[in-house]
C-alpha cells in the first residue's frame, strides 16, 4: 500500500467519523482535513470535493471487493456482503441517504446490483439467446427494484433480518427474469 492510499484512507475514515455526528451537507473540506490532520492541499491532491471522497469510500470499501460474487451461484453472498457493510456503517449510509448526495448511495447500490444481475444472466443457460440490450433493460429494471428494497431496509432501521431480505429478493427475481426475457425472444 502506497502513501497515497494511506492518505485517502485517512480522509475516508475522517469523513465517516464526522458523518456519525453531523449531516454530510454540513461537512466541509476543512472539517475533514482537520480531523485527518492533513492539509487542504493534500485533500485536493487526491479528491476534487467531498462527493468524490464519498464515492471513493463506497468504491474502496465495498464495490472493489464484489467482483468474485458476480455469478449465478454467488450473487446472494455478494448482496449479503453489501447488507453487512450497510449494517456496520448504518450512520454513514443513512447520512448519505438523507443528504443532498442521496444519489451517491443509490448509484453505489445500483452499480452493484446491475453488475450482479448482468453476470447472472450471462451465466444462465436459459438466457443465452437473449440480446445484450434486453439483458441491460432487465438488469436496469430489477437492479432499481433491488436498490429500492435495500434502501427501504435501511430506512426502517434494518428491522428485517438480512437473510430474510436476500431470500425475498431471490424469490421475486428467480424465474421472473427468465419469464420477462421470453417475451423478447
Amino acid at each position: 500500500m502506497g502513501q497515497g492510499y494511506v492518505t485517502k484512507q485517512a480522509l475516508s475514515l475522517a469523513l465517516k467519523d464526522l458523518m456519525k455526528s453531523q449531516p454530510l451537507d454540513k461537512i466541509r473540506v476543512n472539517h475533514v482535513t482537520e480531523y485527518a490532520k492533513v492539509s487542504r492541499n493534500t485533500f485536493y491532491y487526491h479528491f476534487s470535493d467531498i462527493n468524490e471522497l464519498l464515492a471513493w469510500t463506497y468504491d474502496n470499501e465495498v464495490v472493489n471487493g464484489l467482483g468474485r460474487f458476480q455469478g449465478i451461484n454467488t450473487w446472494q453472498e455478494g448482496l449479503m456482503q453489501v447488507l453487512d457493510y450497510t449494517e456496520a456503517n448504518k450512520a454513514f449510509c443513512l447520512n448519505t441517504f438523507h443528504s443532498l448526495s442521496r444519489d451517491r448511495l443509490e448509484n453505489f447500490l445500483y452499480e452493484i446490483t446491475n453488475s450482479m444481475l448482468l453476470s447472472i444472466m450471462v451465466d444462465n443457460p436459459a438466457m443465452c439467446d437473449v440480446k445484450d440490450q434486453t439483458r441491460k433493460e432487465i438488469a436496469d429494471f430489477y437492479g432499481r427494484a433491488i436498490v429500492a428494497q435495500v434502501i427501504h431496509w435501511l430506512v426502517i432501521n434494518l428491522r428485517e433480518e438480512k437473510r430474510d431480505l436476500v431470500d425475498r429478493i431471490e424469490r421475486m427475481t428467480v424465474g421472473t427474469i427468465e419469464k420477462v426475457a421470453e417475451h423478447y425472444l
